[in-house]
């Protein structure tokens, strides 16, 4: 059996230096997806370069769930603590967001989200709904300089808005439409949600 340093010797006189340099880069990404904290910052990378090619499209009419008043009886406190009325919201256009800080693709999408807010923040209701505590939440938020809405639960959330997995996303029309789901990182700062927001407005 060949030892350590003779395999080293054959690679290193087998291998273009185009084929080293990709079999080292290969070997560290590997070692670093097994530490924990650059475990997290490579998946959220990876996951902001793949979102770039998704953006949400609207739901055929036939799959567009409409919402009854149960799916709007539900709890949740804002930042603050104060309660938000999720029934007094019936009528408008809401962007639900679920998400916690610990997931990479949530992670990734927000920086999407602030920007969508900033951008429709004053016509469209947000709601990024979390279940982590408030305070490791808000040292998040205040680090990556973010103002989003966030929400947290307080009673069982609907059927409605059943998910499998982080982050979740649905766009609720004025007419209590699920008009858009998406699971997964999307690019949601782009001219298809844009239109998709103007049109739900209109």
């Amino acid at each position: 059996m060949a030892t350590l340093k003779e395999r080293f010797l054959k690679w290193k006189e087998t291998r273009s230096t185009l084929q080293k340099a990709g079999d080292i880069f290969f070997w560290l990404l590997l070692i670093l997806l097994l530490i924990p904290g650059p475990r997290k910052a490579i998946s959220t990378a990876v996951n902001r370069v793949v979102m770039q090619v998704k953006t949400p499209g609207m739901l055929p009419a036939e799959k567009q769930v409409r919402l009854t008043d149960a799916d709007y009886s539900w709890e949740l406190t804002d930042q603050r603590g104060n309660p938000v009325e999720v029934m007094s919201l019936k009528g408008k256009v809401i962007f639900l967001n679920f998400w916690a800080t610990w997931c990479p693709p949530c992670v990734a999408e927000l920086p999407e989200i602030q920007k969508l807010y900033e951008k429709h923040g004053e016509s469209v209701t947000f709601l990024l709904v979390t279940d982590q505590e408030p305070d490791v939440v808000e040292a998040f938020l205040e680090k990556h300089g973010y103002d989003l809405p966030v929400s947290y639960a307080t009673s069982a959330i609907p059927p409605a808005f059943h998910r499998r997995s982080i982050p979740t996303t649905y766009v609720i029309s004025r007419d209590r439409r699920i008009v858009v789901r998406k699971t997964g990182a999307m690019n949601w700062d782009s001219r298809g949600t844009d239109r998709l927001l103007a049109e739900l407005l209109r």
